[in-house]
């Protein structure tokens, strides 16, 4: 129950803070529409690694054109920040 607890509040903690930023925003989106980022990547053509890279250990700032082919995949209209 424990774990439940921390893990629940460790997920608003995190959603709040993701928010503020489009990647976390688009994160966000994928957890809601059940999708990957290996998905994300078969359909954009933008390398896992890249990817990983901007998404995950975010080492990378989500470029423009990219960003295009996510919005024209998720059929979305993200902004980058």
């Amino acid at each position: 129950m424990n774990i439940f607890y921390f893990v629940l509040n460790q997920s608003k903690f995190m959603e709040k803070e993701i928010k503020n930023d489009v990647r976390g925003a688009i994160l966000l989106h994928l957890d809601e529409i059940e999708r990957t980022l290996a998905w994300l990547s078969d359909k954009t053509q933008i390398p896992y690694p890249t990817l990983y890279s901007v998404f995950k250990q975010r080492t990378f700032v989500l470029s423009d054109r990219n960003l295009a082919k996510i919005n024209k995949t998720l059929d979305t209209d993200f902004i980058n920040d």
